[in-house]
Formats: structure tokens, sequence, C-alpha cells
């Protein structure tokens, strides 16, 4: 669907007018004005832009995504989210409920067990008169295949973490599962949050490469895929007969229109041109949160921005004295004031105060050039040729500091980082990659360092991102991070289901986090998502969930 512009070519009023120009003036009165004329027509069509109703809601998104197969993408799983449903998720309290399954599995109701082996039995019971959108049962078969899948070696998901400490899955009916772990895994509850893959449609086929399913794929959920027009948008549409029933969803249509540029953006919501718009930009919250159409929801997420250093990519990292020279030589808390509006606070670890996990008695870096460059002349790193820039051994000490493009207030963001660094004799070359290529690239490990975000789930398993051998594929320690003593501590808050010993763990890894630096945190995400003022059970969410959890109860009423 494309949108009427102002700037209307001239060939094509022209073309609408019916009329050529000709060397006689009134012709040419004519043709001026006809051009006029189209141009206050098509100006008009924009302003008149149809608003947000229980037939289409339009949602402005941020990039077009690389794929729609839930366990291959590399990015936020929005879109998804409205299509293929997991047997839990995660409410705007952070808590993790139900979806598919009738109850989340935990040992006071029987369906977690502990093995006298070191293993763990999880019962899951999935919804009766459940199925998916061709009409086929979903069943206790889709785990026991996604498991399968997922630890085969032909299919290559974004992360294998979790299923790869399971051992097998039995079916002993269509409506339970029972999940049988190689040791206790403490994150259970959301192992199935992104779903399960439909046996029917993908047992013996390449998964990788199943383009039908992975552009279109098939779901229990509230809205299945019309059309997918690449680099446009993706549009969703209800389906009949949800599971919830006939009376879900109350809205026909959403369209997620790919728009990368954070100013037309926001342009296109102030014009009507889109409905809604998640994770608004901070320096964007004075520009419209005063619009009578919208209402801008603030919610502290789970997330945090950082810099993630690439040990892999490039060794200098691996000194624990340069990384701390870094963290000295950027001024967050100016960062966070100026560019950020003062909406995003300084962070000093992974793990954020929503969390029960959440320990504030570690390591703060203060703003210190001079210790910066200490740091750094003590790592010998000294500027030899008077250029301004530290090297060793004929080597510079220079690298890429990767981040999205488009993204107005992260691309200032890796700018003032990159000042502030030269000050202390730090080369750091900003590099804007697009929103969808970015994140083959981490993926891939091909880059020095990045500026980004992570929004975690409702469980804080930080083993993912820190443990030495959680690297892509098997988790996203991109940092390339080894630290053979936090590891076990990671792998040890896993490996228990008592929250009390579970925290005091996850402290003690949030202390060594603290003190090893393996990437700089910045600040804290505040979550900014503008909803049009007449969108109800709008709920929102604080982690990686995000806001379309609970779509199937959207519903577009009147203003009052």
């Amino acid at each position: 669907m494309k949108s009427h512009i102002c700037r209307t070519p001239l060939q094509r009023c022209l073309r609408e007018a019916r009329l050529k120009p000709r060397p006689t003036s009134g012709h040419f009165v004519a043709t001026a004005l006809t051009i006029v004329l189209c141009l206050s027509a098509s100006c008009a069509r924009r302003q008149t832009a149809p608003g947000p109703s229980n037939d289409l809601l339009i949602v402005g998104y941020d990039r077009e995504p690389d794929t729609l197969n839930r366990f291959s993408t590399h990015i936020l799983e929005d879109i998804q989210t409205c299509v293929v449903e997991g047997l839990t998720t995660t409410d705007e309290r952070m808590q993790v409920v139900p979806l598919l399954a009738t109850e989340v599995p935990t040992r006071e109701n029987g369906s977690v067990r502990l093995r006298p082996d070191g293993g763990m039995d999880v019962v899951w019971k999935l919804r009766p008169g459940v199925s998916w959108h061709d009409g086929i049962p979903f069943t206790s078969d889709d785990i026991k295949f996604t498991v399968e899948a997922i630890n085969g070696p032909d299919y290559h998901p974004e992360s294998t973490d979790g299923f790869d400490r399971i051992a097998s899955v039995e079916t002993p009916d269509p409506l339970t599962a029972v999940v049988h772990y190689k040791e206790v895994y403490a994150p259970y509850a959301i192992q199935f949050i992104r779903g399960a893959l439909p046996r029917h449609v993908l047992q013996g086929r390449d998964i990788d490469r199943a383009q039908d399913y992975n552009r279109k794929p098939l779901g229990t959920g509230p809205y299945r895929v019309a059309e997918w027009k690449s680099g446009e948008y993706v549009l969703l549409e209800r389906v009949p007969h949800y599971w919830r029933g006939d009376a879900m969803p109350k809205i026909r249509r959403l369209m997620f229109k790919f728009i990368a540029n954070t100013n037309t953006r926001i342009n296109q919501l102030r014009s009507g041109e889109v409905h809604l718009v998640a994770l608004v930009p901070w320096d964007k919250y004075r520009e419209i949160s005063n619009l009578p159409s919208i209402v801008v929801h603030r919610t502290p997420g789970n997330a945090y921005e950082h810099v993630t250093l690439n040990e892999r990519h490039f060794p200098p990292f691996a000194d624990l004295r340069v990384r701390r020279a870094l963290i000295h030589a950027i001024d967050r808390e100016t960062l966070t004031r100026t560019i950020l509006d003062g909406l995003a606070p300084v962070a000093h670890g992974p793990v954020q105060p929503l969390s029960w996990a959440y320990t504030d008695n570690i390591t703060h870096y203060r703003y210190d050039p001079a210790r910066a460059g200490a740091l750094l002349d003590e790592a010998g790193w000294k500027d030899s040729n008077g250029d301004g820039i530290r090297d060793r051994d004929g080597r510079p000490l220079s690298f890429t500091l990767m981040t999205q493009a488009a993204f107005t207030v992260r691309e200032n963001v890796a700018q003032a980082i990159q000042q502030q660094l030269r000050q202390v004799g730090v080369d750091a070359r900003v590099e804007l990659v697009d929103g969808t290529a970015i994140s083959t690239r981490w993926f891939e490990g091909r880059f020095d360092a990045m500026l980004h975000w992570w929004q975690l789930p409702a469980d804080p398993e930080l083993t993912l991102f820190f443990a030495a051998d959680r690297t892509p594929p098997a988790g996203r320690n991109i940092n390339y991070f080894t630290d053979e003593a936090l590891t076990k501590v990671l792998y040890a808050s896993d490996r228990t289901v008592d929250r009390e010993e579970r925290t005091r763990l996850l402290h003690r890894a949030q202390v060594m986090l603290s003190d090893a630096v393996p990437e700089i945190p910045l600040y804290s995400i505040t979550r900014l998502d503008a909803v049009p003022v007449t969108l109800r059970h709008f709920k929102g969410n604080p982690t990686n969930t995000g806001v379309f959890w609970n779509v199937h109860e959207w519903e577009v009423g009147i203003k009052n």
C-alpha cells in the first residue's frame, strides 16, 4: 500500500490531467492550474488518511524481518507473536502465564520433577481444542518434533539454548508432552515461549530453505500472514474461528509498515499514515507527547543499551585494562541527560531493576579520562608517533563501532562515544548498517564493536549471554568472552530451581561481570510506545515478548 505524497511528479500530474504542454500561453496556464490542483488534492489525500479502526491498524515498524520463522529470526518477533503462539507468554507485570498450555508447570503442581540422576522432567498439558490455521490439531507431537528439529544436524536455528539440555520428549497422549532434561534447567517455563514448529508441514524438509513457511508461517494465533510485500510491509489478517472464540481478535487487519528512518517513522505517526509506533526514540518523546491523537505509554524496560566488545574479531578487547579504560572514557551520565533527554537511566550491568535477580551491589565505573589513559599506558598502548591515536607494536588502537542506520538517537550516541574515546587516544570509526542486515552480522560475529540493546526475557538467564560456550548458535555470547569461573557460576544458577539459591548465584555473577567488563553497559531502556488514544486494552510489556502479546484483546473505540 503506497501512501500519497505531496511531491507528485510533474509527468504524473500531466497524465492525470490528460493534458500535454503546448507552446501557447493559454495551455501553459491551464497546465499550471491543473498541476496546482493535483498537488493540492494529493496533499489533501495525505492529510485525510484513514485513522485507526477495527478494520485496519497500521504499525510503523523499524525494519523488515529477516524471516517470520520464530526459531530462526535474529530480531524481535512482534509480527510473529501475532501469528505463532507459545506454550507460555509474559504479561505486562513480567509474569510467565500459560497460553497454549493449560498451566505453567511447577514443582508445587506436580508438573516439575527432579530426578535422582540430576535431571529434570517437565510435564506440559496442552490446551484442548487448539488447531493450526489449516485446521490440523495442535498436539504434543509438534512439541516433540520442534525439539528434535532444533537439536538435529539439519536445521540451523537462531539459538539452541535450553533445547540442547533436553534428552528427549515423550508424548503419552496428544495433549501431554513430557520433556526430559539432562540436567535441572531453571528457565524451563519460557522454553517454549516461541511456540512450536508444525510437524505435519515441516517434517522431512529443509527448514532453513522452507520459504513457504519462513515467509508465511502456520500458527495458532489470532492472525495469519495475508501478504509480505518485500521492502514495504507485512499484512496480517484475522483468522476465522480463533480458539479463544469468534469474537477475537477485534481488529480485522494489522499492517506492519517498514520505515527504517526514525524521523520518517515519527512524521508518519504525526500525519496519521501510521497509527502505532512501538519503541519510540527518546529524542522524539517531547515532539509527540502532546499529540491529541495518540498516547505515549512509558514502561521501564527489562532491557539495556550497551557496547558489545568482540574479542575474537578485535583481540585488544581481551585485555581487561583496555575494557576498563573504555568504560572510564565514556561519560554515560551526560549521554543520558542530553541525547536521551533524561528518559533512560545509566545502567551498570545486564540485569535491570525490574528483575527479581537485580543487585546494585556491583562495581560502578565513573567517567574518568585520566584513569582511562593510565590503564591504556599500563597495557602498552601509547601515542608513539604523535598523531593522537595510541598504538602498540606498530598497530593503532583503532576499531569499527557498528550500529543501526537511520536510528538517529543511536547514531548520535555512537558519534558521542567516538569523540570521547578519541580524547583518550582511541580511534572508533562508526559504521552504520541496515537494521535487518545488522542482525546477520552480529550472529556471524563479523564486527569489532557494536552499539545495540538486548531486550531480555522475564527469566534472568545470564548464561545465554556470558557463558564461555554460549557463542552463536548455542547462545548470544557475541563478546566471545571467556571466563571459566564465571561460566561455572552461571551454569550453577541454571541448575537450581530454588529461588533463594539462584538469586545468590546470580548476584555473584553480576559482581563478576561488573569486575570483568566484557561489554560496556550504557543505559536502561525506558520503553516509549505510541498508540492511538482510541486503542483499548493496550497493556505494554517490559520484556522481549513485546507489546503485541495481547493483541487479540485490542479494540479501537470512539474518542471521547
